[in-house]
């Protein structure tokens, strides 16, 4: 299955490339407004939240199905992250099949930008981004992001149950709104089809999806399928590609969780002693052809 992912995903970023694109019960917290639902008035509640939170925890599950149950793969990983400065950790655990792969990933602040460490096969490497580049690099990890744009571009809700404090809503984007949400909240980072233009999404449905939330506002879940989004923007290049009926794909799984923790109270992420002796080759590079100059 991953071979399969990494074939079409090459064939997709190289067209992307050359081509130009595709022709709770209102609560003491305050009285609902005239007009405005339960449902709207506990987005609204979380969206204040979201969008002053510093940090937050998480669990991440991502579940993708592509040409039957026996191509399933499975990423899952424990997130932490503070928001100024800067930094994470993730550790993830991808399973194709019987296989399995871990890896771990941290982002500190430095002077000249954000280290990011990784650990792969039992070695550590080390590089530094920029801070727009490191917070992209690890986009579709942040819960926090995902929920809000999901929140802020979503419409068509519906409380479905409030049950021991936690209320359950639906939602939908809409099909005009999805690549805003897509590529703002990096959906489609796992297939590695975040940023491309927006023609590429011409055709694409509405995405519903399902958040839950304390009944003070306090995030808890989302979930969400962009299954037939990711099929829609991907075979929109291959038929750019010229390419036959039988090689367009199928996407019948795309599936996010987000599962929120210590909501604002992550106040400090541990970089492991080993990484400190991570290979960072872009410092390494850079004093070698300094060397060479002299």
């Amino acid at each position: 299955m991953i071979n399969r992912i990494k074939s079409a995903v090459s064939i997709v970023l190289i067209a992307v490339f050359f081509a130009s694109g595709c022709a709770p019960n209102p609560t003491s917290n305050g009285a609902t407004a005239p007009g405005e639902s339960v449902a709207e008035k506990y987005v609204a509640l979380a969206s204040s939240k979201l969008e002053t939170a510093s940090s937050f925890a998480a669990d991440f599950y991502a579940e993708v199905i592509m040409g039957g149950e026996s191509e399933k793969t499975i990423t899952s990983a424990k997130v932490e992250m503070i928001y100024e400065p800067l930094a994470a950790m993730i550790k993830t655990q991808d399973l194709y099949g019987a296989n399995a792969l871990n890896s771990e990933t941290y982002l500190e602040k430095v002077d000249s930008g954000i280290n990011m460490y990784m650990l792969y096969d039992g070695h550590w490497t080390e590089m530094t981004l920029q801070d727009k580049n490191a917070r992209k690099s690890v986009g579709m990890y942040d819960a926090v992001k995902g929920m809000q744009m999901l929140l802020d571009y979503g419409g068509n809700w519906k409380q479905t149950s409030a049950k021991d404090g936690i209320v359950t809503i639906s939602g939908e984007v809409p099909a005009e709104m999805v690549y805003e949400v897509s590529e703002g909240g990096n959906f489609l980072q796992l297939a590695g089809m975040n940023g491309v233009g927006e023609s590429y999404y011409m055709g694409v449905e509405a995405v519903p999806f399902e958040v839950q939330l304390k009944e003070d506002g306090t995030p808890v879940l989302f979930s969400v399928d962009f299954a037939k989004t990711l099929e829609t923007v991907m075979n929109c290049v291959l038929q750019e590609l010229n390419a036959d009926e039988e090689n367009l794909i199928s996407v019948e799984k795309y599936y996010i969780k987000q599962t929120i923790s210590n909501f604002g109270e992550v106040k400090q992420i541990k970089i492991p002693v080993d990484a400190r002796s991570a290979i960072n080759y872009e410092k390494e590079i850079s004093l070698l052809e300094n060397s060479n100059v002299k």
